[in-house]
């Protein structure tokens, strides 16, 4: 369990709304995440009416992760 600002709560809304939506790459017994596909998240991020600011929060999670994958990965 863990603790969230209530300034950011929009934003870990958003992103856990889209965590079904990562694209990901897989070849020669490697998986590799490539990021959220924008196009299919964005019905969710219009649907729950999501704040650019906290899209953009997304964003910076969404780079934070791909930074663990990558990690994870090597």
């Amino acid at each position: 369990m863990f603790e969230v600002f209530g300034c950011n709560w929009e934003t870990v809304t958003a992103f856990l709304a889209v965590e079904t939506q990562w694209r990901l790459a897989i070849g020669f017994g490697a998986l590799a995440w490539l990021g959220i596909d924008y196009a299919a998240a964005d019905v969710a991020i219009r649907r729950l009416g999501i704040s650019d600011q906290a899209f953009a929060g997304v964003q910076v999670m969404e780079r934070a992760a791909l930074e663990v994958f990558a990690e994870e990965a090597s």
